[in-house]
């Protein structure tokens, strides 16, 4: 009987040990959301982010204040702009280098995201897919220029460093550069010419 409450016993204490892997990948310290913690100073950014990516930035920086950089992979984009963009201005005002490696592939909202480093680099290979925003009902080519709905996307490229003309014609470049349902990637050019990258 005390053989089985010990098995039982080493048993439990392995589930849980499990279980906290099971919340990080092999390799970083911790998670908060789809942000990976390498170490003190950086992040890998995997996944999807969610309508709480606000709060997950806010408590990852209050207990890693040092990050300065962050690399980003694998990122389909974003469930809420308006919470992003939350997100988003922590990180530029974190002052970080946000870097894409060959292999990373971001879209949508998390091309937002990317654009909040005040240092924006990548390696060859990596690809920025846009599209336009839709919230279910109507998408953002169906508004007119002008339009109330537009400001908020123009406001945050400004609030990240861009003039206002700057930020009228990324915004405007990329709601027309494929519908909700399809993924324009961008051309050497059209990054160079949207000041996508900093450097």
């Amino acid at each position: 009987m005390k053989t089985s409450l010990k098995r039982s016993f080493i048993l439990g204490l392995l589930s849980l040990f499990c279980l906290g892997l099971s919340n990080c990948k092999k390799g970083y310290e911790d998670r908060f959301g789809p942000f990976y913690i390498l170490n003190d100073t950086t992040i890998v950014v995997n996944g999807d982010m969610g309508s709480r990516v606000d709060n997950q930035i806010e408590r990852l920086l209050d207990k890693y204040p040092n990050i300065s950089y962050v690399i980003m992979e694998e990122c389909p984009g974003s469930r809420d702009d308006e919470e992003l963009f939350k997100a988003a201005l922590m990180m530029h005002n974190q002052d970080v280098h946000i870097h894409l490696p060959s292999h990373a592939k971001i879209e949508s909202g998390a091309v937002d995201f990317f654009l909040s480093g005040t240092k924006r680099t990548m390696d060859g290979g990596a690809k920025i897919g846009v599209h336009a925003w839709s919230d279910g009902n109507s998408s953002a080519t169906e508004y007119p220029v002008g339009h109330e709905e537009h400001q908020i996307y123009i406001d945050y490229y400004m609030s990240v460093g861009y003039s206002e003309q700057d930020a009228e014609s990324l915004y405007f470049f990329i709601i027309n550069a494929a519908g909700p349902d399809e993924i324009h990637y961008m051309s050497t050019q059209e990054i160079n010419e949207y000041h996508i990258l900093s450097e």
